[in-house]
């Protein structure tokens, strides 16, 4: 009597498969899918973080201009330290521009900077402008010296 490693006297005893490629196929879509939601999510975490961090020195740069001892110093004390104060902290954008304007006792800084996405065209989050980060900061100009001096001028008056 001969064993044959196949058993059932020599006849292979395969599992036959209908289906051929179907958990191969699931699995190229599954990876692809998890790391376009992955890449989305760092471009999406670039995003918030940029906006945050552009609104930041906006405000920042405009209230360090909005208190200067003389009002006609606000603009040009903005306009030479805006790009100082925006720095290179963004991540994934090309430059960072901005603007000053005074309109009466207000001052006003409004910067724009745009995310680089690799793909624009498939991941855009708005119509024309794609990922375009635009914020605008305003700060009431004030002398903090004449303040103060009123301050204590009127607390010298209501002591006596």
């Amino acid at each position: 009597m001969s064993v044959s490693p196949f058993g059932n006297g020599g006849h292979a005893m395969f599992l036959t498969k209908t289906e051929k490629g179907y958990m191969t196929l699931e699995a190229s879509f599954l990876i692809t899918w998890t790391m376009f939601v992955f890449v989305l999510l760092i471009y999406l975490s670039f995003y918030s973080y940029d906006k945050c961090v552009l609104f930041q020195d906006a405000y920042t740069v405009c209230f360090k201009g909005s208190i200067q001892k003389e009002e006609d110093r606000v603009v040009p004390y903005i306009n030479a330290n805006l790009q100082k104060q925006f720095g290179k902290k963004y991540f994934g954008v090309g430059m960072v521009k901005g603007t000053v304007d005074k309109n009466g006792n207000t001052a006003g800084v409004t910067g724009e900077c745009q995310v680089k996405v690799p793909i624009r065209q498939l991941f855009t989050m708005q119509k024309e402008a794609g990922w375009k980060i635009s914020t605008r900061a305003k700060a009431q100009i004030a002398n903090p010296t004449k303040i103060i001096r009123k301050c204590r001028f009127v607390g010298h008056l209501l002591r006596e």
